[in-house]
């Protein structure tokens, strides 16, 4: 019961942080920010605090050196994987509600279980398809009221929601190779090196609010990715009690957007959420069950 328990914890932090990472982000785009400046700051900053961290957990070589040279293979190629995703995530919370974001990014677990079909040949009956059909027809059913075209950061959230689905199969197919902490480590090193090379071109000296709101977002970023991993790490067999509380992010979203951004819901937009909630909740369960 412990163990569930902190599995559902787990996975409600990670909501929270990511929809708090993803206000702080909206906010920041909005006044004209660079991606560069705002990742190479905030990431620094995330990495700085889980060596820290580590230092205390039992030491850094624990969990940063892996067994084998190859094992630094799929963690270093999630890290390119996040810094692709970082600018995407960046200018399309800039033009896009941050409820229709997170909606958008929550079919990730539809994703996540197509995926585990054929890369990790997991058996899939009929409910699953058709709780994975009706999944995304709710996210339509979000999208029409609001009269958000099928432009390109649509389709451009729906990637980050593919290769984020793909990135989690990956590791728990080869979560053996290292920690929860080391994929974290390692997932968010290659966006920070990245984001450096732009600001040497563009560098700046943000100010103490800036720096706060830089750091700030890193950290909240690096507790979710860590968190998520974690908690499917020691959840098990309990996972499929624990995977539908993944879609509480949506209320995080849309409480942040409707607080800080005007940002409003319509009844419409309501069913939606509450379709993709449970055909996403079925789905899941018969995956797990």
């Amino acid at each position: 019961m412990k163990i569930l328990l902190l599995g559902i914890l787990l996975i409600c932090l990670n909501g929270f942080t990511g929809s708090t990472f993803d206000a702080i982000t909206k906010f920041l785009s909005l006044n004209n920010y660079k991606w560069y400046h705002y990742y190479s700051v905030g990431l620094t900053i995330a990495v700085i605090t889980l060596l820290i961290f580590l230092k205390f957990q039992g030491g850094i070589i624990k969990h940063i050196i892996l067994e084998k040279n190859q094992y630094y293979f799929l963690p270093l190629l999630r890290g390119l994987q996040f810094a692709f995703i970082t600018p995407i995530i960046f200018y399309s919370l800039k033009y896009m509600p941050i409820n229709i974001f997170t909606i958008l990014l929550m079919t990730t677990p539809f994703f996540l279980i197509i995926f585990a079909k054929f890369i990790l040949n997991e058996r899939l009956n009929f409910i699953s398809w058709i709780a994975i059909i009706v999944g995304f027809i709710g996210v339509l059913i979000v999208l029409k009221p609001i009269n958000v075209s099928i432009d390109i950061y649509v389709l451009l959230v729906l990637l980050v929601a593919i290769t984020n689905a793909l990135s989690f199969t990956v590791v728990n197919k080869y979560s053996y190779i290292a920690t929860t902490y080391g994929f974290t480590l390692y997932g968010i090193v290659p966006a920070t090196l990245i984001s450096y090379l732009f600001f040497f071109i563009d560098p700046i000296l943000p100010s103490g609010k800036e720096f706060l709101f830089f750091a700030s977002s890193g950290i909240v970023v690096m507790i979710s990715a860590w968190a998520f991993t974690a908690a499917y790490h020691i959840a098990g067999k309990y996972s499929s009690i624990i995977s539908p509380f993944i879609f509480l992010q949506i209320l995080w979203g849309s409480l942040y957007g409707i607080i800080f951004f005007s940002e409003k819901i319509s009844t419409l937009s309501i069913i939606g959420i509450f379709i993709i909630i449970a055909s996403g909740s079925i789905a899941i369960y018969n995956r797990n069950k």
